[in-house]
């Protein structure tokens, strides 16, 4: 899951794929806004067949993070 995540936000910020770690943070390291957080949302939904909640996804901090929810 982390390599599908870490492939999907590399083009999406236009960025190394190796840049991405599981403790790479949305706000801090890549400078996701709403938009770009919910974009992601919607392909990740629609990927993994998984609905992801508005609120969980304000918890989520980390690329880790996210992984670690889609997994469970």
């Amino acid at each position: 899951m982390f390599e599908k995540i870490q492939h999907q936000l590399a083009e999406y910020f236009e960025l190394d794929p190796a840049t991405i770690t599981r403790n790479t943070s949305f706000a801090d390291d890549l400078k996701a806004d709403s938009l770009a957080l919910m974009e992601l949302m919607f392909s990740l939904e629609s990927e993994t067949g998984k609905t992801l909640d508005d609120d969980v996804m304000d918890k989520i901090k980390t690329v880790g993070d996210l992984c670690d929810l889609l997994e469970a």
